[in-house]
């Protein structure tokens, strides 16, 4: 399994192996995007595992009208501020 919409569509199906293959194909990027947010490695890691659990929790929603890049940075990004928010953080 290579591409996003293989793994997607399996993922979407349950296979665990394929979701597992997702998550770590974007995860540096998650992070990158969590870390720019947050503005330190602490917060960024926190923020970066609640974004990918808001990609699970997201993920059988995704109807491919995106990309799926863009859908999982955008679901990243509103998780990541939303968790900075929890904490009463606020990006700079």
């Amino acid at each position: 399994m290579d591409d996003d919409s293989t793994l997607i569509s399996a993922a979407q199906n349950g296979d665990r192996r394929a979701l597992d293959q997702l998550l770590r194909r974007h995860q540096a990027r998650v992070h990158a995007i969590c870390r720019r947010l947050a503005g330190n490695d602490a917060d960024a890691l926190d923020a970066t595992q609640e974004a990918l659990i808001a990609i699970v929790k997201g993920l059988p929603r995704f109807d491919g009208r995106a990309k799926f890049t863009t859908w999982a940075y955008r679901v990243a990004t509103n998780a990541c501020l939303d968790e900075l928010r929890r904490r009463g953080r606020r990006p700079d």
